[in-house]
């Protein structure tokens, strides 16, 4: 079943670096689906363009890829630095609020 609907998340300069190194630690994705999930997102984060206009890089995801980015933006890595950690969070708040209000999807932990 193919996604119907997609969105443009546009990204900062420090959101797409902490999730190209993100995308690169293949050992913190333990099972198959979350190495065929990294993989997907390395790709994706290729096909990112940057917007001109508007001065920010977008990046096209479907609803899934969607919810997996933001299960990558609620954990907490060992390996990033204090700039990438801000980062991670300024992502994670970003990627919640888009999910509600594009896909009407509730992202809170329980």
């Amino acid at each position: 079943m193919s996604e119907a609907r997609s969105v443009a998340l546009n990204l900062s300069a420090k959101e797409l670096v902490f999730l190209q190194k993100v995308t690169r630690q293949e050992y913190h994705f333990i099972t198959e689906e979350e190495q065929q999930a990294r993989l997907k997102l390395r790709d994706k984060l290729v096909e990112s363009f940057f917007d001109q206009e508007q001065s920010r890089i977008v990046l096209n995801l479907s609803r899934d890829e969607l919810l997996f980015l933001i299960k990558v933006a609620r954990e907490n890595y060992s390996f990033i630095v204090r700039s990438e950690k801000e980062a991670r969070l300024a992502l994670a708040a970003k990627l919640h609020k888009t999910a509600e209000s594009v896909f009407g999807v509730t992202t809170k932990e329980e």
